[in-house]
């Protein structure tokens, strides 16, 4: 039965007399409103949090340092961390982007180097002696540790990467040294006896090799089973791991424009659904997202990334679908705001650099922490 103009005017005025008597929502006190943000876990939760009035969106996030619940941590599978080593603790923190810092005693990495980080699993390498070479994969919220033959002490391999889950038959390791016209490989799968490294020479032939230097600047990532390199000029090199990498070695001519290049300073690739993305950080601040277009001879822009997230770091970088659309469209960096207690984030249609939980937004990120040890890993 449809209301009479009576019964509605009767409910706004109980309405009305509830906020004369109780108060609006909009005027709990920041410090009780900070306190409810600080128990939030997921995204849903910030999302619904911030769209219930100003107020509520603008009061402060108190980011905590927790001990990590290596018992329970289903509740942060969700989003990756950014994990980096306290060099004032010895501890190994673990940033939330949207709220705390968790901490983690890892005594399994003391004097090891993290060289690459995928579906929950580091791939480090170290040892008691600084020549020392043994890699091993780790996992840090299990502590499961696999073991890999010893790199050669004579080797300088610096750009790793690993196809999958270390505890799968298919799982292909990846080693590479670059020199400008040289390039060495060492490639092994867990189980095997010895690396088996392999030299690649620019310089040998004109026909097999139309570049004379090749500069990596990231990690490899792998795509279909081939491994695909970024170079500092935004050329990409090809191989296949488990064939004859110098016979299967390819280019595409994606070469940056001399401004692009001059001014810049850091570069990434990720895959997304098959396709290859570059991001590439300039000095000014100016974020590029880039793709190869059709001919694979040049990169086009990415205005848009849908409903993906990219999360950047040295060791390892991708991209993740989120199921809250306001985080869309944005790319996590390895940088951190606010005495180390906020990760940084660019927004890719703003073109400006924020943090969640704070009124913070610039087309710079001078002044602002980077992290260069760190890696992003999410809990599985």
């Amino acid at each position: 039965m449809a209301e009479t103009l009576d019964e509605k005017e009767s409910m706004v005025k109980v309405f009305a007399d509830e906020e004369e008597n109780h108060g609006f929502w909009s005027d709990l006190p920041t410090e009780l409103l900070s306190s409810i943000r600080s128990c939030l876990v997921s995204e849903r939760d910030y999302y619904i949090f911030d769209i219930v009035c100003k107020s509520w969106k603008a009061s402060p996030n108190l980011r905590l340092q927790l001990q990590f619940p290596i018992d329970d941590y289903s509740r942060l599978h969700e989003s990756p961390l950014l994990m980096s080593i306290s060099k004032r603790s010895g501890r190994y923190n673990f940033f939330h982007p949207l709220h705390h810092t968790y901490y983690m005693d890892l005594p399994e990495l003391l004097n090891k180097k993290i060289l690459y980080s995928k579906d929950g699993w580091l791939l480090v390498m170290g040892g008691k002696f600084a020549k020392e070479k043994q890699v091993f994969f780790f996992n840090p919220f299990t502590r499961k540790k696999i073991d890999l033959p010893d790199l050669p002490p004579d080797t300088a391999f610096t750009k790793f990467s690993f196809s999958g889950l270390p505890t799968s038959k298919d799982c292909v390791v990846v080693g590479i040294m670059n020199l400008l016209s040289l390039m060495e490989i060492a490639v092994i799968k867990p189980g095997e006896d010895d690396w088996e490294i392999e030299d690649v020479d620019f310089r040998e032939s004109d026909e097999n090799y139309p570049v004379k230097k090749f500069c990596i600047s990231s990690n490899p990532i792998f795509v279909d089973d081939y491994c695909y390199c970024l170079d500092v000029d935004g050329k990409v090199a090809i191989f296949d791991p488990l064939d004859d990498c110098e016979n299967s070695l390819e280019f595409y001519g994606m070469r940056l424009s001399r401004r692009q290049r001059d001014s810049l300073i850091q570069s990434f690739m990720v895959e997304s659904d098959g396709e290859l993305i570059a991001i590439f950080l300039s000095s000014n601040g100016r974020i590029s997202v880039l793709k190869p277009d059709a001919s694979k001879k040049n990169w086009v822009n990415v205005e848009d990334l849908g409903d993906k997230v990219i999360y950047l770091s040295n060791g390892g970088s991708w991209v993740e679908k989120r199921r809250v659309s306001c985080n869309n469209n944005r790319i996590y960096l390895p940088m951190l705001y606010d005495n180390n207690k906020a990760v940084l984030f660019y927004d890719i249609k703003t073109q400006r650099y924020h943090c969640n939980g704070y009124d913070f937004s610039s087309t710079s990120f001078y002044h602002i922490k980077q992290i260069f040890h760190s890696v992003w890993i999410k809990p599985t």
